[in-house]
């Protein structure tokens, strides 16, 4: 059929619609004001996928991927749309959400906040191993939906460090004799490693590598695997994690030393911080410190004395919440995490943090009896456990800060803490993942 697309959805695919009652199609690969021949590949109840046989015309916003495996590799989805119309999309992609989902009429939203860097601008690669079609070794990122390997090549949007230790890293694993997993979890007993993590601070010179593995290794397994790493050279320190579940989550609870620092340093700013390879740690450093600025003036205005901040991470702008002098208590529940709130508190020489390690939502009740100024949320993708919404309520809070990934799950809490007084007042987009759909929003809530 011919399909004339409208819009982008937030996984960058093309939207169509199609019949009397509007079907919706998905396209991969096309923009809005462009028509394509497609094929419907899957359909569900209420939306099917569709592939492009052939574009009929070209939008004027279209350019030319800089990536070969563009359009395979499930990591960037905007490529071919030019750098000034992505940042257009997702203000469109926050004010839609803000209005579909959180029910706000007209809300004001600030122009999306360009990265300073719209490629090379990641310091992680998350890369997935397997063996598979006679390689011991295949590794890469995964196809859209999918957890077939499209091989790793040179990544556009990751730092040219990460692209340039990766390629060693495979080089000389590939010769250890370990093995990657296999997809469905059979195989020998050397198939092991299930992904590798390297990570290359923007500010500093730290770069760690983590190979994630889904056994416990043998002593001589550990030394093939430390021998294959200490080769590369230009790493800090090296660990292999340890996750035997079953789950698509990267990270297991254990880590092993290899060699070096099982930490790595980096700075935003006047400040700086510590953490691990599994830590959570923005991936574009120069964005987030604009990002953490703004959002600290927010919750800064009027001097408040007392800030709760909530998914709190290593307390990277925990620091800049402090720094106006206020009392910051900080919650993180994932222990690599939060273990380093108050080292890094200590490094800056901040006394005005206390960390508290508690996922929010079982914490936020004891907190409830403290009055706080200001609250500060900055949850995963997932968004705000509805425990946590609805105890902020009684807090009373005079503003909330709420810093999102998720235009979806921002707007649906954003509607639910309007039910309980809160007052939307506007958003601020920041483009964190140049090339992909993703947005990264700031937006100030007050207590009316």
């Amino acid at each position: 059929m011919t399909a004339a697309i409208t819009g982008i959805n937030s996984e960058g695919e093309g939207i169509a619609r199609t019949g009397e009652d509007g079907f919706v199609l998905f396209v991969p690969g096309v923009l809005p004001g462009e028509e394509a021949e497609v094929r419907i590949v899957s359909k569900k109840k209420n939306y099917a996928a569709a592939k492009v046989i052939r574009r009929i015309n070209d939008s004027p916003f279209r350019r030319v991927p800089r990536c070969p495996a563009f359009g395979r590799c499930g990591g960037c989805s905007l490529q071919h749309l030019s750098y000034p119309s992505q940042l257009l999309l997702k203000k469109e992609t926050l004010k839609a959400s803000l209005e579909r989902i959180g029910g706000i009429e007209d809300p004001q939203i600030f122009d999306c906040v360009p990265s300073p860097s719209e490629w090379r601008y990641r310091n992680k690669a998350s890369i997935p191993v397997q063996c598979a079609a006679g390689e011991s070794i295949r590794a890469g990122f995964y196809k859209t939906r999918s957890h077939d390997i499209v091989p790793y090549r040179d990544c556009a949007i990751a730092a040219a460090e990460i692209n340039e230790k990766t390629a060693e890293i495979l080089s000389a694993l590939r010769k250890s004799g370990l093995r990657g997993v296999r997809r469905d979890g059979a195989g020998g007993s050397r198939e092991v490693i299930r992904h590798i993590v390297l990570r290359k601070a923007r500010f500093t010179d730290d770069m760690l590598c983590a190979v994630i593995c889904a056994r416990a290794l043998s002593p001589a397994e550990t030394k093939a695997l430390r021998e294959a790493l200490a080769a590369v050279g230009g790493l800090t320190g090296a660990v292999c994690n340890i996750n035997a579940s079953s789950g698509n989550f990267i990270w297991g609870e254990k880590s092993l030393p290899l060699f070096g620092s099982g930490t790595m340093r980096e700075k935003l700013g006047e400040y700086e911080f510590i953490f691990e390879a599994g830590s959570f740690f923005q991936v574009n450093s120069e964005q987030t410190l604009a990002l953490y600025n703004y959002a600290a003036t927010l919750a800064l205005e009027g001097s408040p004395p007392k800030i709760l901040e909530l998914y709190a991470g290593t307390g990277s702008m925990t620091a800049f919440l402090a720094s106006g002098g206020a009392e910051v208590t900080a919650v993180e529940s994932w222990e690599p995490a939060a273990r380093y709130i108050a080292e890094n508190a200590a490094l800056n020489g901040i006394k005005t943090i206390t960390p508290v390690t508690a996922r929010s939502e079982d914490i936020i009740e004891n907190l409830c009896g403290q009055y706080f100024n200001a609250v500060v949320l900055d949850p995963p993708r997932t968004g705000c456990d509805e425990k946590v919404t609805e105890t902020l309520s009684a807090m009373k809070a005079e503003r909330i800060v709420y810093v999102s990934c998720n235009p979806a799950t921002l707007a649906r809490d954003i509607k639910r803490l309007a039910e309980y007084g809160y007052k939307f007042m506007h958003a601020k987009p920041f483009d964190m993942f140049p090339q992909t759909a993703h947005v990264e929003t700031v937006c100030l809530l007050t207590n009316t």
